[in-house]
């Protein structure tokens, strides 16, 4: 995990609360000397990486070099640039001296674990990403769950693809990964298909969140007594789990059904149950996906000013908590509905092109190739 944070838009670098703003060829500089911490470099190589296609002399090296040391002073206890006499420079790196994460007690594990689980339930997305990118400098270590569950939070669904975990693991986040990107349900029931061998073997909660999420894919697959059947049968699972989150997943799910099949008394009835409980415990993920659930009841109900209000807010919400997956959802599901259920050509063309924006910024396509290339050639 990089301990130095790197703007390159603004020619900044940041290490905790400390930034430091440098010259264009200062940052390049020192950003190269970064990536090859340690080794040493003559005038004429660093002349030729940092001032290609320019005709600087060896005293610009010497110049910018002079100028980093008086900036970064205040960083000497992370490295160094180093003269070596005869050749040129080097940056001498000296992070391995602070102590390392098995160095802290246990306790001192546990509360950072318990501060990640909170900002996770409170979808603070930022706050999750903050703490993780600083490990080195709080001397802490993420847990394996948050290794894995991190990347998926910041859209870096490519990892999943790519990097090698148990395949049960692997296969729960692909599922989640190609039903956010791929618009047309069927692939999707097809791909949960091909998982459930696989179910045996992921940890309970994996297995009741692929339960609960395929509630909502039958219902728009227009399979409404599968997605009944499979909503019975989660109740009593859902007693063994003492989460919010799931309850509130599952009553979310149950309103998707609830839209297709024409009972919007239910569906206001279960948001508006949801508000309440979401008044006492600010789950921002929750709130956006019942905010976005009670925007869809009021174009039912006929108030399509308020409820383009309402929706456009759902996605602010859902914006601030840096969870990338439940914004690709949201923004999946509104056009769905735009689609299937509701009329307005003007907001669904809103949608549409932020749906396009997502899928060239995440990748969509080449997502839905591989991981249908993957589960052709593995699965």
């Amino acid at each position: 995990m990089e301990l130095i944070e790197w703007f390159d838009d603004t020619f900044q670098v940041r290490y905790a609360d400390q930034t430091i703003s440098l010259l264009p060829k200062e940052y390049a500089l020192l950003h190269y000397l970064y990536n090859w911490k340690n080794r040493t470099f003559s005038r004429d190589e660093l002349l030729d990486r940092v001032w290609a296609m320019e005709e600087p002399t060896d005293r610009t090296v010497d110049d910018h070099i002079y100028r980093l040391r008086r900036k970064l002073t205040k960083w000497s206890h992370l490295f160094t640039i180093e003269t070596v006499r005869g050749v040129g420079y080097r940056l001498h790196w000296k992070i391995n001296h602070l102590p390392k994460p098995a160095t802290f007690n246990q306790d001192f594990s546990k509360n950072v674990r318990s501060m990640l689980e909170t900002y996770h339930g409170m979808g603070m997305g930022a706050a999750m990403h903050t703490l993780a990118s600083h490990q080195d400098v709080l001397g802490f270590q993420l847990d394996p769950y948050y290794e894995v569950y991190l990347p998926f939070v910041r859209g870096d669904f490519s990892w999943f693809v790519r990097h090698p975990f148990p395949l049960p693991e692997k296969l729960f986040y692909l599922f989640h990964v190609y039903y956010m990107v791929q618009a047309d349900p069927q692939p999707s029931m097809e791909i949960l298909e091909k998982i459930q061998p696989y179910l045996p073997k992921m940890p309970d909660s994996f297995r009741l969140e692929l339960q609960i999420a395929s509630i909502g894919l039958l219902a728009q697959n227009g399979e409404y007594e599968r997605a009944k059947n499979q909503l019975e049968a989660s109740y009593p699972l859902l007693e063994t789990i003492n989460s919010k989150s799931f309850i509130l997943f599952f009553q979310s799910q149950q309103c998707s059904l609830d839209l297709l099949t024409g009972r919007l008394d239910s569906v206001e009835a279960i948001v508006e149950q949801a508000m309440e409980r979401l008044q006492e415990v600010p789950m921002q993920r929750e709130l956006g996906t019942f905010t976005l659930l009670r925007g869809f009841c009021l174009y039912l109900r006929n108030r399509q000013s308020e409820a383009r209000q309402v929706v456009d807010e759902a996605i602010e919400v859902i914006l601030a908590t840096r969870f990338v997956p439940h914004l690709i959802y949201a923004v999946r599901n509104i056009l769905f509905f735009y689609q299937n259920l509701i009329h307005d050509l003007e907001w669904q063309r809103k949608y549409e092109v932020k749906w396009r924006e997502l899928a060239q910024e995440y990748q969509f396509e080449a997502l839905r190739k591989e991981i249908t290339e993957l589960f052709s050639n593995s699965v």
